[in-house]
């Protein structure tokens, strides 16, 4: 059985801000304003969706909180390589400040015999990366639950283009369909100013802060220096894998911020 895959990246930091930066509910019976379809099929999204999913026989139909759009390929022809691209409009984070974010998406997906799959895709300045690709029921059969909510860190992807696209594939074959009912795109930035991962660390400490890094520091156990960086960026990555394993002091400086935190070497 195929599985639902989620990108996580794990961070540290004591105290979180949630603030939204986009929202779609997808309530209205039309494409939203910014947004843009690209379909292989004469085939489309259905928006504002109020009825039983239609997809969910021969389970138990369900009716999603709200309004949703919806693609139900079992209206669409059977054996035909049916593709849909849902894009949505581009923000500027770097100009908002946004160092950290989160995608997440309120959805329900149905397969058919392991066919069809559902992925939420974001565009990082140059290319499409794939940060979600649910190829089975979510939520599964069986559940008492309408719809799955994916939480997925985007931090590595902020630039000054970026958006998010959802895409459906029949892969050629007959199936069910999918519904997203929400999208938001939350700054999840930490009100410390800074973010530092992976803690353990084997090789690489990625750190990103809200404004350029012009000084890392970092003191080996008995306070002797043995790493300096001035990389006057907001993103930089510490390369660790010749120290020896242990507890680090690192002292970060990011305008007005300065900060100690403690690193553990694998």
């Amino acid at each position: 059985m195929k599985k639902l895959n989620l990108l996580y990246i794990c961070c540290c930091f004591s105290l979180m801000t949630q603030a939204q930066i986009q929202e779609e509910n997808f309530n209205a019976a039309s494409l939203p304003s910014g947004w843009s379809v690209n379909n292989s099929t004469a085939c489309s999204w259905k928006f504002g969706y109020t009825n039983d999913l239609p997809f969910m026989n021969p389970t138990t139909p369900v009716k999603l909180g709200s309004g949703s759009v919806i693609f139900n390929d079992n209206k669409c022809g059977a054996f035909k390589n049916n593709i849909l691209k849902l894009e949505g409009p581009e923000v500027d984070l770097l100009t908002e400040g946004v160092f950290k974010a989160a995608v997440e998406i309120v959805f329900n997906h149905q397969a058919f015999v392991n066919s069809g799959k559902f992925m939420v895709e974001v565009w990082d300045g140059d290319n499409w990366q794939n940060i979600l690709t649910v190829s089975d029921d979510s939520p599964a059969k069986g559940s008492t639950d309408i719809a799955t909510t994916a939480t997925i860190d985007v931090s590595d992807y902020i630039n000054s283009a970026f958006k998010v696209r959802f895409v459906y594939d029949d892969e050629n074959s007959r199936t069910f369909g999918v519904a997203i009912d929400h999208y938001k795109l939350i700054n999840t930035a930490p009100e410390g100013g800074f973010v530092y991962y992976p803690n353990p660390v084997n090789d690489d400490l990625n750190i990103r802060a809200r404004e350029n890094i012009s000084s890392i520091m970092v003191y080996n156990a008995i306070g002797q220096l043995v790493m300096t960086k001035r990389p006057s960026e907001i993103a930089t990555v510490l390369e660790m894998s010749t120290l020896a394993s242990g507890m680090y002091l690192v002292e970060l400086e990011a305008g007005s911020l300065k900060e100690n935190f403690k690193i553990f070497k694998k």
